[in-house]
């Protein structure tokens, strides 16, 4: 990696952190007065992982059977016409690959009434190693191999994955179709659903909003939930939720033993 691709990875979290703080998030998402698109392509034949790092935009990753290299297409919105300008893309192949979004350097600006964002469409080998940071926005992701992804806001709907990680802040979360093991690592806020998964099912800590997942191959656990209803239906293995605080416990059609807390 040369320098100056060094120093543009190196703003991609100061801007990310800065545009997850604007007060408009919801209010750009219907706004582009300046807009730039970008079209790019990455090289992955050599690559055994690709890294995702997005900010403030929509996400939508497919997976496509043959592919040998990422193509992105990125629509770039903002309220300054240097800020679309300024805003870009950073991206590195060889064995651990990596797309980055750069935004502007936020220090200074005021956002009561600016914006900068960029919708992203990457399509990737569908059999590569993925890991993807989002700060805001929606993400879609269908048909990929191992998945990684750590977001802050906004909605997650995966369709069709080997296996799947999940660390979130805010915003409903939808898995379908998984070959292996679904693990939610963290959830703040927002709802859990899944459904065809062909492995086991872990919910490692929750704090509110519903967990419901159906058809589920292997053990379905909930090892800390705050609040919400948890739901489980057709379970292939055991179901357990170790430790829950408010929300109804409901399950039918498990295979294995049932865990749940006394009164639930």
């Amino acid at each position: 990696m040369n320098q100056q691709t060094k120093r543009r990875v190196s703003a991609v979290l100061t801007g990310a952190v800065a545009l997850a703080l604007s007060t408009s998030l919801h209010a750009w998402g219907n706004s582009c007065e300046h807009k730039r698109e970008l079209e790019e392509r990455l090289d992955l034949s050599s690559s055994d992982s690709l890294s995702i790092v997005a900010a403030a935009g929509d996400l939508e990753i497919r997976g496509e059977d043959g592919a040998e290299a990422a193509t992105v297409q990125a629509t770039i919105c903002a309220s300054e016409e240097e800020w679309a300008e300024e805003a870009d893309l950073a991206m590195d192949g060889g064995r651990e690959a990596r797309i980055a979004v750069v935004m502007p350097d936020a220090n200074g600006m005021s956002w009561n009434n600016s914006y900068v964002y960029m919708d992203l469409v990457i399509v990737v080998p569908s059999d590569i190693e993925l890991d993807v940071r989002d700060s805001s926005g929606d993400i879609e992701i269908n048909r990929v191999a191992s998945l990684a992804v750590k977001d802050s806001s906004g909605d997650l709907d995966i369709d069709t994955a080997d296996s799947v990680s999940v660390s979130d802040s805010s915003g409903d979360i939808e898995i379908n179709r998984v070959d292996g093991d679904v693990t939610i690592v963290q959830d703040s806020s927002g709802d859990i659903r899944g459904r065809d998964i062909q492995g086991s099912v872990i919910v490692a800590r929750d704090s509110s909003g519903d967990i419901r997942f159906q058809d589920v191959g292997d053990d379905f656990v909930v090892e800390r939930d705050s609040s919400g209803d948890v739901v489980a239906r057709t379970i292939g293995g055991d179901f357990a939720v170790l430790r829950d605080g408010s929300g109804e416990v409901r399950y039918e059609d498990v295979a294995g033993s049932v865990d749940i807390p006394e009164g639930k």
